[in-house]
C-alpha cells in the first residue's frame, strides 16, 4: 500500500552564489521538517527541490498539490505557513510569488 500525503512542501536549497541555499534554503528545509515532525503530521512530506529559477526571490517554497509558490521565505515564516496554509487551507498572501502558479484542470 503506497503512502498517501495530503500536502507536499518543496523547499529549494540549490547551492551557489545568490541561490536559495546561500539565502537560507537548507536551514528552511530543516525547520519545515522539524515543525512537521513536532506536529505529528504523517500526511505531510517536506522535500528538497533543485533549482526553481526563482533565485532573485528565494528561498522558494512550493506547496503541492495547491500550486502555491512562496518567495523570500524565512524560518520565522514556517509556523505561519503550517498553521494558516497546511492546517487551515488558506495560503499566506504576503509570501505568495505572483509571478508563479500551477493551475489544475
Amino acid at each position: 500500500m503506497p503512502r498517501v500525503f495530503r500536502k507536499q512542501i518543496f523547499v529549494c536549497n540549490t547551492e551557489g552564489p545568490g541561490k536559495c541555499g546561500e539565502k537560507g534554503g537548507n536551514e528552511l528545509l530543516m525547520k519545515f521538517r522539524e515543525e512537521v515532525k513536532a506536529r505529528g503530521w504523517t500526511d505531510v512530506i517536506v522535500t528538497k527541490v533543485g533549482c526553481t529559477g526563482q533565485h532573485p526571490v528565494g528561498p522558494t517554497v512550493i506547496i503541492h498539490p495547491d500550486g502555491i509558490w512562496y518567495k523570500t521565505v524565512q524560518p520565522s515564516d514556517v509556523a505561519e505557513i503550517l498553521d494558516q496554509h497546511i492546517q487551515g487551507d488558506t495560503p499566506v498572501a504576503r509570501l505568495i510569488n505572483p509571478e508563479m502558479a500551477v493551475k489544475g484542470e
